[in-house]
């Protein structure tokens, strides 16, 4: 399926060049470890991202994207605008996982609406791809203006009346509270970030927590469950997490499997690696 709107162009040097909603736009990538490709006629910018910096960083802009940018994946629609730790809203290249997820949704053999968890669910790429499989969904990000931007691409695909429920939490905390609940699920997906600070300005070092995160997502899942999904982004977690999830499911059927996310340009025909997806099944 193709991806409406988005297109990585080349990448090198750390930094990648991609097309979104018809801006061309550069910004740093620190996976991007070759040279910049010679004799490829490159675009020129509409915007450009200064500094490497989350929070110390600026946008430049040639040619702004205009108010109400969306790229569409199938029937689902991501609304697209820069942020200032220089993303935009939304991870193209997690679309492999989005196939997947709606694949093991619609071939449960359970006649009733899955239940799935999606934990650091940032913009709702996950959420939305659940959803319209027909699943119900808590979404929860500690932050509430990306659980508000997820609502907002909900209402724009058309699943505004799905049973979508929106946290605003600490994913770990809300893990724990639903524990004590006795509430069930029956996938997990998550999405955490190697560093991070809570609400309290307490630090997230996953490399740390990453063990008492999957302990609690094996106490929450349900008699028969679907699948858990962790995404990691880290080199030094990457190689470890597929096996740590491995170990962690020994009591359940099933295999875990490890594979690359990425994106390949389209002007250099380069691979760029964008993390790895740890996906156990039954």
């Amino acid at each position: 399926m193709d991806m409406i709107g988005h297109e990585l162009l080349a990448s090198g040097s750390g930094q990648r060049l991609e097309r979104w909603c018809g801006r061309v736009i550069l910004r740093p990538e620190t996976a991007a470890l070759w040279p910049w490709p010679q004799g490829v006629k490159i675009p020129e910018w509409d915007g450009i991202y200064h500094g490497h910096s989350a929070a110390g960083g600026h946008w430049e802009w040639r040619n702004p994207l205009p108010d109400g940018s969306a790229v569409r994946y199938g029937n689902l629609s991501y609304l697209v605008k820069p942020t200032a730790s220089k993303h935009l809203g939304l991870f193209p290249e997690q679309s492999a996982n989005w196939d997947w997820i709606s694949g093991m949704i619609s071939n449960a053999p359970s006649a009733q609406p899955s239940k799935i968890l999606n934990l650091f669910g940032y913009t709702g790429g996950s959420t939305l791809a659940a959803a319209t499989a027909g699943a119900a969904v808590t979404h929860v990000d500690a932050s509430k203006a990306m659980v508000s931007w997820c609502s907002e691409n909900a209402h724009l695909s058309d699943l505004e009346k799905a049973p979508i429920r929106y946290i605003v939490e600490d994913s770990l905390s809300f893990l724990q509270r639903e524990i004590r609940r006795g509430k069930r699920y029956d996938a997990v997906i998550m999405d955490p970030p190697s560093y991070g600070r809570g609400k309290r300005g307490e630090l997230w070092k996953l490399s740390e927590h990453l063990p008492s995160l999957l302990e609690a997502i094996l106490t929450v899942l349900s008699e028969s469950p679907l699948f858990i999904l962790l995404n990691t982004y880290s080199d030094e977690l990457d190689s470890e997490a597929g096996s740590l999830l491995e170990t962690m499911t020994q009591s359940l059927s099933g295999s875990v499997e490890t594979l690359p996310l990425g994106l390949t340009g389209t002007l250099d025909g380069k691979f760029l690696p964008l993390g790895w997806a740890h996906r156990w099944a039954p």
